[in-house]
């Protein structure tokens, strides 16, 4: 039998790298095709959260002048309705999409009289003490015992709001969500 030199076998190895197709480095295409497939991904997760984590909507009336007026735009969040009095809540009246503060929660009595607002007893100061807060003349029979799940809504510009002194307490999980942001219009 005939061995094969060292030499011979180096000679075979370089042949068959040799054989071995050369890879190309990408091209522009694949780079173009992967920035747009990120873009589609960036865009999908932007959409999936303001489908299921926050929402927009435009401000009709002003109920919340001066802190907002109409025509701003508003962002906010929808999982998280335990909701505490102060909070600013987004929610749907008359098809229009409204912001309102939460002055009483579930357990609270509201009453009004001819002092303002009364929570629980106690009488609360005003946003704008030149502004009367008054139970309207058709709407709500007041003092109002809050119950479970339910929050007392009211606007800060409380003469021209149309709110829970008129539609009555509402039910936190019947809201969008808590306010987080405002965007001013340009009026």
């Amino acid at each position: 039998m005939d061995e094969i030199s060292p030499a011979t076998n180096a000679v075979q190895e370089q042949a068959e790298t040799v054989e071995q197709p050369v890879k190309k480095p990408p091209g522009v295409l694949n780079d173009i095709l992967k920035l747009i497939l990120k873009i589609l991904v960036i865009v999908l997760v932007f959409m999936l959260m303001f489908t299921f984590l926050f929402g927009t909507a435009k401000i009709a009336g002003n109920a919340m002048d001066p802190n907002i007026k109409e025509g701003d735009r508003i962002i906010y969040y929808r999982l998280d309705k335990n909701y505490v009095a102060t909070n600013c809540v987004a929610f749907r009246y008359n098809n229009q999409t409204n912001v309102m503060r939460v002055v009483a929660v579930a357990g609270d009595t509201v009453d009004m009289t001819e002092d303002g607002l009364v929570i629980n007893g106690a009488l609360q100061s005003e946003p704008d003490p030149s502004k009367d807060t008054l139970p309207f003349k058709e709407g709500a029979s007041f003092p109002v015992k809050l119950k479970k799940g339910e929050v007392f809504l009211m606007g800060d510009n409380r003469p021209e709001a149309v709110d829970s002194r008129q539609f009555g307490p509402v039910q936190a999980k019947d809201t969008l969500g808590e306010l987080m942001t405002v965007i001013r219009s340009e009026k």
